[in-house]
Order: structure tokens, then sequence, then C-alpha cells
């Protein structure tokens, strides 16, 4: 009885602590897919506010989740520690080198589309651009005609 505590053996709690840090450190993973769909979509206020609410969601479910599986149900501190321990160690070691290259690959994914929508539009511009130089071409020829009139108008009335 004396290797309890609350119910619980130490090596239990070790356990789940333990446990908690690896959960912690998927946390953090998936925090980094989550910004990285983010940065791919868009860099809107409310978007980052909907994307953090489902963030935060997905974490308290996954600890509830967590808690009803290794810890009989019981939430205990020292599992809500080893998951910031977990994510803490996550984000400022690997989290810091996939948020940079993916941000880099994003970028350069954006990049190639662009140039591939360029270079299928190409002809729709080349098109549109001819009839728009027609059409001002017209419309040059109208403003002359019309500044003419008006010029000839003056003159007849002053006559």
């Amino acid at each position: 009885m004396t290797d309890y505590l609350y119910g619980l053996s130490l090596a239990t709690q070790t356990k789940g602590f333990l446990l908690s840090m690896g959960l912690g450190f998927l946390m953090g993973f998936f925090y980094d897919v989550f910004r990285l769909i983010r940065l791919s979509i868009s860099r809107n206020k409310i978007l980052v506010i909907v994307f953090d609410l489902l963030y935060c969601i997905f974490l308290c479910f996954s600890t509830f989740l967590f808690c009803m599986t290794v810890n009989e149900g019981q939430l205990r501190f020292y599992l809500l520690l080893g998951e910031a321990i977990g994510f803490g160690v996550y984000y400022f070691s690997l989290g810091v080198i996939i948020y940079s290259s993916g941000e880099k690959v994003i970028s350069l994914i954006k990049k190639c589309l662009r140039g591939i929508f360029s270079f299928l539009l190409f002809p729709f511009r080349w098109i549109f651009g001819r009839i728009k130089a027609v059409i001002n071409k017209f419309l040059k020829k109208g403003r002359k005609s019309a500044r003419k009139l008006k010029n000839k108008s003056k003159i007849l009335l002053q006559v």
C-alpha cells in the first residue's frame, strides 16, 4: 500500500508521464501541420483564429482520450505537464527545422503553380491583349472625331 500515491503506483504515474510527453511531442507535430496548411492557404486573421480553434478542440479531445486510456479517466497535473514538456521539446527542436523547411517548400510550390498557370493562360492573355488593342484603336478614333465635332460646333456657334 505504500507504493500507491492517490490510488496509482509510482510506476504507473511515471509511465503516464512519459506517454504524455510523447503525446505532447505529437501535438507539436500536428501544430506544425496546422500551421503549414494555414500558411499554404492564406494569412487571413479570421482563418488563423479558425485553425487555432480547431487545433485546440483536437488537443482537448486527444487529451481526454489519453486520460481515459492511460490513467483510468483521471486528469492529473503531471499528465498536463508532460504534454507541455513534450510540446516544448518538439517546438524548439525539430519544429523549427520542419517549419522553416516546410515554409520554403510551400513557397516553391506556389511559385511553380504560378508559373504553370501563367504558361497555360498565356494564349488567353495574348488574344485578349489583341482585342483590347483593337478596341483602344477604335476608341482613340472615336475620341478624335468627338473632339473635331466639338471644335466644329464651337466654330459654327460663333458664326
